[in-house]
């Protein structure tokens, strides 16, 4: 029976593909595609601390504007993140029941 080693642990992965490769390739993307949906993200953070701290300053500005689209944002990551995780799985040649 073959063995699948994490990537970390097999032969021939470098740091670079650790780094820039590993993530992407585990969440179905190129690193462009994964580049983007990662800076689309961090630019609306940006755009959602601003309303924050407008938000903060005058109380009924932005009353909900945050908490909406966070609440969004955490259901396309979330997504994102249970594709990745399950792919880490299949490479590992685990099955994983979610206990």
């Amino acid at each position: 029976m073959t063995q699948i080693l994490p990537d970390r642990d097999r032969p021939g992965s470098t740091p670079f593909d650790r780094l820039f490769r590993d993530h992407p390739r585990e969440v179905g993307e190129s690193y462009l595609e994964h580049f983007a949906a990662s800076a689309g993200f961090g630019f609306r953070l940006l755009g959602l601390a601003g309303a924050a701290f407008a938000h903060a300053l005058v109380p009924g500005v932005h009353k909900a504007t945050v908490s909406t689209a966070i609440r969004g944002m955490a259901r396309d990551m979330g997504g994102r993140a249970e594709e990745a995780r399950e792919t880490r799985m299949r490479d590992a040649g685990v099955w994983d029941v979610g206990l």
